[in-house]
C-alpha cells in the first residue's frame, strides 16, 4: 500500500473529457496479461484475503510532475502516474485488471495488478479524496446484480477533496487483493466519472457473502485531530 502524508486539502470537481454516458471497457484492446511481478518462491508465503466485511478503497495515486497543479496542502500519494512508453496501445482510456501480474499486498496477502490507462491525446482530471481515487470493487450477487464489496470513507474536512491528473499517454498501477471465500462470482472494478462509468474486465473470484453487506465495514481509528476519517 502506498504511503501518503496527511495534510489539508481544497474542494474541486471532476473534469472529464468524455461526455458520453456509456460504460467503457477497454479490456478487449489490451494485448497482454503479464506475468508475476514477484519471485515465484515468494508467492508460497502469501495467501489470498479471507474477510467477512467490506474493505476501504485503496487506489491512491498522484499526478506526474508535468501535470501537478498548485498545491493547497493536500495529501500526495507516492504512486505517481507513469509514462506509457508503448506498454498499452494508443487511444485507450479505462481500467484493466491483469490477473497474472501478481504482487504482495498488505502484510501477507497476494494481489493482482489493476491499471488505469490513458493513451489518448488528452489529459484527464479525476476526482480524488486525499489522493484516493473513487475506484471500487464490484461482484455479481446471487440475484445477478453488480454489488460493491469495497467502499470509500468520507472525510469531514472539505479540504480533503481535490483533483489529480492522468496525463496523455500515462497510466497508474494499483495492487488489489485476491479474495478468498466460498461464494464463486464475477468481479470487476469501477470508476464513476461525471457522465461515464469506467469498468474493468471481469474475472472469476471467490468471496464471502458477508462482503456484500454494506453495514459490515472495515472501520478505522483516526490518527489524531488532523486525520479527518473515522470509518
Amino acid at each position: 500500500m502506498k504511503k501518503i502524508s496527511k495534510v489539508i486539502l481544497t474542494v474541486a470537481g471532476i473534469v472529464c473529457f468524455s461526455q458520453c454516458k456509456r460504460k467503457v471497457d477497454i479490456s478487449n484492446e489490451v494485448a497482454y496479461n503479464g506475468s508475476p511481478k514477484i519471485k515465484l518462491d515468494s508467492l508460497k508465503n502469501l495467501d489470498s484475503l479471507n474477510i467477512d466485511f467490506q474493505l476501504r478503497g485503496s487506489c491512491y495515486a498522484f499526478s506526474s510532475k508535468k501535470n501537478i497543479k498548485e498545491s493547497n496542502g493536500e495529501a500526495h500519494s507516492e504512486n505517481i502516474a507513469k509514462p506509457n512508453n508503448g506498454k498499452f496501445k494508443k487511444g485507450l482510456f479505462g481500467l484493466y485488471l491483469s490477473e497474472n501480474e501478481l504482487q504482495k499486498v498488505y502484510k501477507n496477502n497476494i494481489g493482482h495488478t489493476l491499471y488505469l490507462v490513458n493513451t489518448t491525446d488528452k489529459k484527464v482530471d479525476l476526482y480524488a479524496q486525499d489522493s484516493r481515487l473513487d475506484i471500487k470493487a464490484e461482484v455479481k450477487s446471487k440475484a445477478g446484480l453488480w454489488t460493491e464489496i469495497t467502499y470509500l470513507p468520507s472525510s469531514w474536512c472539505g479540504n480533503s477533496y481535490h483533483t489529480i491528473t492522468l496525463g496523455s499517454d500515462e497510466y497508474w498501477e494499483f495492487v488489489q487483493p485476491i479474495f478468498k471465500g466460498n461464494y464463486k462470482t464475477t468481479l470487476r472494478y469501477k470508476l464513476e466519472l461525471e457522465n461515464t462509468s469506467i469498468v474493468s474486465n471481469e474475472i472469476v473470484a471467490f468471496i464471502n457473502l458477508e462482503q456484500l453487506d454494506k453495514e459490515r465495514k472495515q472501520g478505522y481509528q483516526p490518527n489524531g485531530i488532523m486525520d479527518p476519517y473515522n470509518k
